[in-house]
């Protein structure tokens, strides 16, 4: 098999997060919403800037919102994919690109898993934007 072919057949996890992102609805958000399906915590959707966006869910803990996690994802719609940027929650903050020309690949793999699974998580959880 050439190697073409393989790329045109084989989805990788920035496709899959940008399809997942998609079937949120997350796409159609144009500055922020809010979306509420108790019991479980709401998820707000920042538009950043036309290239990137926020999820977050917003815990409250002894009387603070807590944004628990938060991530920022970069889209490419030309490609069609999703790449998380950083992530935060209440113990900690992680950076793909810590500085211009470095990439931490590390963080960089671990937020994509991570991204990934939420996503499932929040579409199973019936996280879906209605326009």
């Amino acid at each position: 098999m050439n190697t073409r072919m393989r790329e045109d057949t084989v989805e990788d996890i920035y496709q899959r997060i940008y399809g997942k992102m998609d079937r949120m609805g997350v796409f159609g958000i144009r500055q922020y919403a809010v979306i509420e399906k108790p019991p479980f915590v709401p998820l707000c959707i920042d538009r950043i800037s036309e290239d990137c966006y926020a999820l977050s869910q917003n815990k409250v803990i002894d009387g603070f919102t807590i944004a628990d996690p938060d991530m920022e994802i970069r889209i490419d719609h030309i490609r069609k994919t999703a790449e998380p940027l950083a992530y935060q929650d209440r113990t900690e903050r992680r950076v793909v690109y810590p500085q211009p020309g470095m990439v931490n690949l590390r963080v960089k793999n671990d937020l994509a898993s991570l991204l990934d699974r939420w996503l499932d998580d929040l579409l199973s959880e019936g996280f879906i934007h209605q326009q």
